[in-house]
């Protein structure tokens, strides 16, 4: 939901508060906390960059996002980033700067009402937004593939709905989830029994939210697509059970790695950026070499790599703290 490295938002005892005084459409305001202002742009970072506007289909309102060309001579695919629900792209964009530099290019999309897209953040429209996204890099002229969907948090937690859609299968090739929820129910009611005074509420009001696009009810439905799911166990906003939930209700071929530090840190470890080369150019290049949508090889298994199983990608990285 946050961006390691600038103030944090969490869900906790103000966004209960808050859903239960403005009831059931209030509650889904409180999900977002947009900012407009940008703190950065990819040029602060040493990064070509192009401003992407597209119009949205639900009411006109266009979205904003920034493209960002591989650095490397041959693209070796592209990263449909998804941050999670505060701030924008500006302060997102430290999670993602460093991979044009390894070959990949990357589109980061604000949601409606936040950086410089239109209209206003509120759930179910927010799932529509993503679904935008991905349509535009679908036009894109001379797409490279593979496609990866990576998705943060909030951004994470959206994806399952959207990428399960029959229509989606094959455009993209797979799929990166850090610190996901299993549902907005879930997140809801963990949040208010963080509360001696909101806890007995928690039995009570989270099913006041729609639970009919939750994460957990439709990541089986990314299948073939290759999954990995990051989650820290020292995570305070999303409880690393939530990463666990999902990973077992997730179908072959997926993967999880326990990351390290709170939530939303781990882009700053340089381990776990290796981790997540060696799962795009292995299991996702296999993935659009077999076509969009087929199936992988049956020897793929649900694992739980360790630290140092998928190490063998170089970065030199001067603004990392190994």
């Amino acid at each position: 939901m946050l961006n390691s490295g600038f103030k944090k938002v969490s869900c906790g005892w103000r966004f209960s508060l808050l859903c239960l005084l403005v009831g059931i459409v209030g509650c889904s305001r409180v999900f977002f906390y947009p900012m407009s202002d940008w703190v950065q742009t990819p040029s602060d970072q040493d990064l070509e960059y192009q401003d992407v506007f597209i119009s949205h289909d639900n009411d006109g309102a266009r979205l904003h996002g920034w493209w960002l060309p591989a650095q490397t001579d041959r693209a070796m695919g592209t990263v449909y980033f998804l941050h999670g629900n505060a701030q924008n792209v500006s302060t997102h964009l430290m999670n993602v700067y460093w991979l044009p530099s390894q070959g990949y290019n990357v589109f980061l999309l604000d949601y409606q009402g936040f950086g410089r897209s239109e209209g206003r953040a509120r759930l179910p429209d927010v799932f529509e937004d993503v679904q935008a996204g991905l349509e535009w890099l679908h036009k894109k002229d001379n797409l490279e593939r593979p496609l990866i969907v990576f998705g943060q948090s909030l951004g994470a937690s959206l994806l399952p709905y959207v990428l399960s859609r029959s229509e989606n299968r094959e455009l993209y090739d797979c799929v990166i989830m850090e610190a996901g929820f299993a549902g907005f129910r879930d997140i809801a009611r963990d949040a208010m029994r963080r509360s001696f005074l909101l806890w007995p509420a928690s039995f009570v009001f989270p099913y006041f939210i729609s639970d009919d696009r939750e994460a957990k009810d439709h990541i089986a439905g990314m299948s073939p697509a290759p999954l990995l799911i990051l989650h820290s166990s020292d995570d305070r906003v999303v409880p690393f059970d939530h990463g666990e939930r999902l990973f077992e209700l997730a179908e072959e071929p997926k993967y999880f790695r326990q990351v390290p530090g709170e939530h939303l840190s781990a882009m700053g470890d340089v381990a776990v950026r290796k981790e997540m080369l060696e799962f795009s150019g292995r299991e996702c290049a296999i993935g659009s070499d077999a076509g969009p949508g087929v199936p992988q090889s049956s020897q793929k298994r649900a694992l739980r790599p360790s630290a140092n199983e998928m190490t063998s990608v170089s970065i030199d990285d001067p603004k990392v703290s190994e």
